[in-house]
């Protein structure tokens, strides 16, 4: 740039500054001059952002979606799921999607753009971090998508600010976010689409803004002026303008004879301006699902014992839909391996008081679907020692775990042959009952064994997710039964080197697969009970 374009330059944005006309190259020239409301004012999500309700509602969602979580998961062969933060996506997602924004930032800015123009779009730029290095934020006015004729791709030209230049990203280079669409490529935006709500709380602002700039009082007019010329009624107008306003406010002002002032303005609570200007943030509540007493407007349906209700249900309804949106929109654009995904947590939201989380957490340890750890982990606290045991109540206690009373006094005493008799057929009840509970529990290891073989089996799982899967399987049957842990694992160990190879060759040989799971179901439960009843007299 040459020393008489920078001047220029310079000039043109000192101009912007002092006068508040935008600079020619400001992205306000980009922005939609908006659409005519039905009471004359022309709502863009610029001007829509003016309105408190309409602040308050994108202020809301688009900060809650910044503050969730946002990780890379992948599912487990035992059926669960874990973070994989090795994964060169994850650290886009979940700490700094480019150089210049965290995470939060980045959500807050690109729902931001989703809830006022229906689109947000950044630029998926490859790098150091994988295909994914970074993901620049588009404004999307200044993105137009279309689609090629003939092939029917999807294309976006990009008017660049910093060079001016227009540039066209193909649709693998773009990471979208589009609201309810008609064509499939453009979002609409809701500013658009409410038109005439945002356009009517708009008025009522201006309305009410003009009526406390003329210190809250309506307009009028002089009544019995007779002036010669139209110089005098000009200036008559302006002199009175000069006297009652600015720093003249309130001063007594003097007539000529047979002039009288006047007021035709209407009186704003003749025009119930408040009641409208309230009605009008409901209505915008309504279009964005955000409850009105969540920005500050006081509602008879929100009350104090409500709204822990009201909050869990807007983290349904509202929040979690656009979350969905986010994490379909990522495995489609930015994730290539199916077997990873994005997901975000949206526990902080879903907890509830502490009453009633604690206990929530009372009764899933005591049942055994959470452990200690788990629940210090909700709690952001540091896992404890022995914390990851699992209970269950005293009915339904581990096999190892039941102590037998022991048949015997401890003074021996003489007894009979049919006393004998009888201790001897109680101890085999006493058996027998023991040995139907150790089956019971074997049964269920074998059909969680063999839930896990047939998804394993239908997703072609590799040899280290089966050895994965029978290693945490070893220590639960282990746990449950009150067997060796080394007996256990030595058992299942040469289980996934035979399921390991069932799978791999289960196209050559359909039949080997379903011959295993029948005989592990037929046999596997009956095993399980023997080593689990062995040492007890």
């Amino acid at each position: 740039m040459s020393l008489i374009e920078s001047i220029s330059m310079g000039a043109m944005g000192l101009r912007a500054d002092i006068s508040g006309t935008p600079a020619p190259w400001d992205d306000y020239w980009y922005n939609p001059l908006g659409s005519a409301s039905a009471t004359g004012m022309r709502v863009s999500p610029s001007s829509a952002m003016r309105v408190a309700a309409v602040l308050a509602c994108v202020g809301i969602i688009s900060r809650n979606v910044g503050m969730f979580p946002l990780k890379v998961f992948t599912d487990t062969a035992a059926g669960g799921k874990r973070v994989v933060r090795n994964h060169p996506l994850f650290e886009v997602l979940y700490i700094s999607p480019n150089k210049h924004q965290t995470a939060f930032e980045f959500k807050q800015m690109m729902q931001a753009h989703l809830e006022l123009r229906g689109n947000a779009y950044a630029e998926i730029i490859p790098g150091p971090r994988g295909a994914v290095d970074q993901l620049v934020p588009l404004h999307p006015d200044r993105v137009h998508p279309e689609r090629v004729v003939g092939s029917g791709a999807i294309r976006y030209k990009y008017n660049d600010p910093l060079t001016n230049q227009v540039r066209v990203l193909l649709d693998d280079e773009v990471f979208k976010l589009r609201n309810l669409s008609d064509d499939g490529i453009q979002g609409q935006s809701t500013v658009a689409l409410g038109c005439d709500v945002f356009g009517k709380a708009l008025a009522a602002q201006d309305y009410a803004a003009r009526f406390f700039k003329n210190d809250a009082k309506p307009g009028g007019i002089i009544e019995g002026a007779n002036f010669k010329t139209k110089d005098d009624e000009k200036a008559f107008s302006a002199n009175w303008q000069r006297s009652q306003t600015g720093a003249n406010r309130h001063k007594t002002a003097i007539l000529s004879p047979g002039m009288s002032y006047k007021e035709i303005g209407v009186n704003p609570s003749d025009a119930q301006l408040l009641e409208a200007q309230q009605a009008s943030a409901i209505e915008i509540c309504g279009i964005f699902g955000v409850y009105p007493h969540m920005i500050g407007i006081a509602e008879k349906a929100a009350t104090f014992a409500s709204v822990e209700q009201f909050t869990i249900l807007f983290a349904q309804q509202c929040l979690h839909p656009r979350l969905v949106m986010w994490e379909q929109a990522i495995q489609r654009d930015l994730i290539l391996n199916p077997r990873y995904y994005a997901k975000f947590n949206m526990g902080a939201l879903l907890r509830g008081d502490s009453a009633a989380r604690g206990a929530l957490y009372q009764s899933a340890i005591s049942y055994g679907w959470m452990s200690p750890n788990d629940a210090r982990e909700l709690e952001d606290m540091n896992p404890v020692e022995d914390g990851d045991t699992y209970f269950r109540p005293a009915n339904l206690v581990p096999l190892g775990q039941v102590s037998v009373a022991p048949s015997t006094p401890a003074t021996p005493m003489p007894i009979s042959p049919s006393e004998q008799k009888g201790q001897d057929a109680s101890a085999d009840t006493a058996r027998l009952r023991l040995l139907m509970m150790a089956t019971s529990t074997a049964e269920r290891c074998v059909r969680k064994e063999c839930a896990a073989l047939r998804r394993m089996s239908e997703r072609k799982a590799s040899q280290e997710e089966v050895t994965e899967f029978y290693e945490e399987h070893a220590s639960f049957v282990a746990e449950v039964l009150r067997i060796d842990l080394n007996r256990s694992r030595f058992r299942y160990m040469a289980r996934a080197a035979e399921v390991a190879d069932a799978i791999f060759w289960a196209e050559e040989a359909t039949e080997a697969f379903g011959l295993l799971v029948e005989r592990v179901q037929a046999e596997e439960a009956a095993e399980l009970a023997e080593f689990a009843m062995e040492g007890i007299k």
